[in-house]
């Protein structure tokens, strides 16, 4: 049942979307950076949203699309026509299957949001470590709460931004106030906790300014999963400050509470997202920035880096399981990228017979797509 929906062309980025839709008080499920396109490769590729746990990754949204086909014909893409080419399209990446020139999503009431901002450092590595393992121990009373967000572990210091749509303050406060008792000894006065009437304007606040663009940057990421983190928290404590970021390098282990509600739910069958997010709870990512004057051969170092301290996080899995990621929020360099990238050698698979049936010449190629296997390392 969809009471709104809303056309969206290509080359219209989020924030623009997000602008409009708040002049009838709706809101899409879209990214936390108002500059990313909203139908190219973040829509193609799943989309995590600060809204996604409230009601599904970005892919779960799609109604329809309008192509071009490599053969130079215009279709209309639904569950209804062209439906396996509407399946690889929600979540099996962008720019590989035909030219998006329109997508229609599901548009909702907007929510009012109610949010917080802290920032907390400890004394030394080793309270350091006893406050991530507190903080990890504390996210399923987050996630059960209907909490979203993002934070940071650099240094010695946890820094986040949480919000809940509809949510209640005095709720919110609560668990906060429960995290600070359990870390007593640590400083929490930079906490601020508010709330916001709708969520365009949290995001024309909080997001907008924020928006991370222009510089010398690589990511890595892997899926953790909700049963993971809920059964052995110090385990993912432990990793989470091996990998930790450190601004004396550039570098930051970001985490993204944008999967679990919503995201877990199986029962839209017509989209190719990788099945890693249904399970997931959290997205991880190790980021890492350099100055343009950095050399290629630093630069090619810290890539490495990047690699390395991905597949430290993939320490938290049970031995044999498959390691996924986001393949927006992924380096190139990752070994295995299908299994990971697209959740298993079946699933790409499928995906890679999809596109060779509407573009049996390879017209569409990009780094790690579906289909670039069988080109050389420089798409030549």
């Amino acid at each position: 049942n969809v009471s709104n929906a809303i056309r969206i062309e290509a080359g219209v980025q989020w924030g623009e979307v997000y602008r409009l839709l708040s002049n009838f008080n709706l809101v899409a499920i879209g990214a936390a950076s108002g500059t990313v396109s909203a139908v190219g490769g973040y829509l193609q590729g799943g989309g995590h949203s600060p809204l996604s746990r409230w009601k599904g990754l970005a892919a779960d949204q799609i109604l329809e699309y309008d192509v071009v086909t490599a053969d130079g014909q215009r279709q209309t893409i639904n569950a209804c026509q062209n439906s396996d080419l509407f399946w690889a399209l929600n979540g099996g990446g962008g720019g590989t299957y035909a030219i998006v020139l329109s997508a229609v999503v599901r548009t909702f009431p907007s929510p009012s949001i109610v949010a917080t901002t802290y920032s907390v450092s400890a004394a030394n590595a080793t309270r350091y470590a006893k406050l991530i393992e507190s903080f990890v121990e504390i996210l399923p009373a987050l996630a059960d709460a209907g909490w979203s967000g993002y934070f940071d572990i650099v240094d010695l210091t946890l820094r986040a931004l949480f919000h809940v749509p509809n949510g209640n303050l005095a709720a919110l406060n609560a668990i906060l106030n429960q995290f600070a008792a359990n870390n007593s000894d640590l400083d929490f006065n930079s906490t601020n906790s508010f709330v916001i009437p709708s969520f365009y304007h949290y995001f024309a606040l909080i997001m907008e300014p924020n928006n991370p663009t222009g510089d010398g940057f690589l990511v890595s990421s892997r899926l953790i999963p909700e049963s993971i983190i809920r059964s052995k928290p110090a385990q993912v404590a432990e990793v989470f400050v091996q990998v930790k970021g450190q601004s004396t390098t550039g570098s930051i282990l970001r985490g993204s509470l944008v999967a679990g509600g919503q995201v877990s739910n199986t029962t839209n069958r017509n989209n190719s997202i990788n099945p890693g997010w249904r399970t997931a709870l959290l997205r991880m990512a190790c980021t890492q920035s350099w100055l343009d004057t950095t050399s290629q051969a630093d630069q090619d170092f810290l890539a490495a880096q990047v690699l390395l301290r991905a597949e430290m996080l993939d320490k938290v899995l049970p031995v044999g399981s498959q390691p996924t990621c986001y393949a927006n929020e992924a380096i190139p360099s990752e070994p295995n990228w299908q299994e990971k990238f697209f959740g298993s050698k079946v699933i790409y698979n499928q995906l890679k017979s999809i596109k060779e049936k509407y573009d049996p010449f390879g017209l569409f190629v990009c780094t790690n797509c579906v289909g670039s296997d069988d080109w050389t390392s420089d798409l030549n």
